[in-house]
């Protein structure tokens, strides 16, 4: 029996997150929230998601720091990461809507759901 790929959505906006979290469960994918970043790794370890999506500002500890402890980390750190970002705009040359930054891949949270659903696919697929 095949089960859905799990995703552990970390970002402090809960809005956006219960909004991206419905569009993800339509979409096949079983998804846990974390609005407060600083129980994302532990979030993870309970969960054991197969790709995390990291927010990169948020306050008392920013993405890059969830970024660090998930990759550092024994049991997670070959879980894949795509960081959303506000800071980033979409970017009319690449309609994948993944960037590159820092060895992050990054997509803009003004992408719509099949840019997202794309960077995540391409994840999971590399994995």
């Amino acid at each position: 029996m095949k089960t859905n790929p799990k995703v552990l959505l970390i970002d402090d906006e809960v809005d956006f997150t219960e909004l991206l979290a419905e569009n993800l469960e339509e979409s096949g994918y079983e998804v846990v929230q974390i609005n407060d970043p600083t129980k994302a790794l532990k979030a993870a370890h309970e969960f054991r998601p197969d790709i995390c999506i990291v927010d990169l500002v948020m306050p008392g500890m920013d993405g890059g720091d969830v970024v660090g402890a998930i990759q550092s980390d024994f049991i997670l750190g070959k879980t894949p990461v795509l960081m959303l970002t506000a800071l980033v705009e979409e970017n009319s040359d690449n309609p994948e809507g993944i960037q590159m930054k820092g060895g992050l891949p990054f997509v803009s949270k003004t992408s719509g759901l099949g840019v997202i659903l794309k960077a995540i696919e391409s994840l999971l697929g590399s994995n």
